[in-house]
């Protein structure tokens, strides 16, 4: 079974309750086919509830794991960016952005860390 889920890079708490909605959607989706196969047996209400769950796990997935879970990031990540300085550090290294931008917003980061004659971001040495 292949299991597709969504991912935030710089925030855990958002990536685990995406994953966690994603989940959800995919119990309501084996759900809705549990449903539709005893169709045959119950009737209308049996495929009208495998619709409902169908409904279900897509406002699971799509407005729930990805929308609501990318809001989740934005947030973290807005806090994270001023306060972690392992996050802050990440985040330049992976050349999002400048050493000077982030050391301008997070103190900590740039008391930790900075650019040596290579241009490379290391530890400051104390």
């Amino acid at each position: 079974m292949i299991f597709f889920y969504t991912s935030f890079e710089y925030s855990h708490k958002a990536t685990f309750f995406a994953i966690l909605m994603d989940l959800i959607a995919y119990g309501l989706s084996i759900a809705a086919i549990v449903f539709f196969v005893l169709a045959g047996k119950f009737g209308l209400s049996s495929v009208l509830t495998g619709i409902l769950c169908i409904v279900l796990a897509i406002f699971f997935y799509f407005f729930l794991g990805k929308k609501a879970g990318a809001s989740i990031a934005k947030k973290d990540f807005q806090k994270k960016i001023r306060t972690n300085p392992l996050v802050a550090y990440e985040y330049v290294n992976d050349g999002r952005a400048s050493y000077e931008e982030i050391a301008a917003i997070n103190p900590a980061f740039a008391e930790q860390y900075v650019v040596n004659d290579f241009g490379k971001l290391t530890r400051r040495k104390k």
